[in-house]
């Protein structure tokens, strides 16, 4: 018995419809990452109520939207207090991930408590695999732009 494979071509798609598609994919990618977000604060609340003061939490996180860029980022931060006109004042100093999608937990953590270290530890597990996507979705992106810009140069 012969079987014929048939000459059939993948639908073509528009740019608009990769877009949408990107676009998709960004804002799966975000509502999993603000989730993660969310559920780090409620268990680290949860964690600074049950310690003294000298074994509270100092690490925080947060997502940060890219318009423009149809992007997000995942950032770490070092929360600390100062004083403004005999006031105490919260300020966040954020943390350098460096090269690649994981931050150098090692020197971020060092001095901070058992609990603390173990939830970022577990978090930024999660995060790397979504910096990771949407890297990758940012160089198709790239590639579209790139793409656009070639054809429509031909075109002319």
């Amino acid at each position: 018995m012969k079987i014929e494979t048939a000459n059939i071509l993948p639908p073509e798609f528009t740019e608009a419809q990769v877009l949408v598609w990107l676009e998709s994919k960004v804002e799966r990618l975000h509502s999993e990452a603000q989730l993660l977000v969310d559920d780090y604060w409620l268990r680290w609340k949860a964690e600074q109520s049950k310690h003294e003061t000298s074994q509270r939490g100092r690490i925080g996180v947060r997502v940060r939207r890219r318009e423009e860029k149809l992007s997000f980022s995942i950032e770490w931060f070092q929360l600390a207090m100062i004083r403004e006109n005999g006031q105490r004042k919260s300020i966040a100093k954020y943390l350098k991930k460096g090269p690649g999608y994981r931050y150098p937990l090692v020197r971020i953590l060092q001095g901070e408590p058992e609990w603390e270290a173990e939830l970022v530890e577990e978090l930024e597990t999660e995060f790397v695999d979504i910096r990771k996507q949407i890297d990758l979705l940012g160089k198709i992106r790239d590639a579209l732009q790139s793409y656009r810009k070639a054809t429509q140069n031909r075109e002319r």
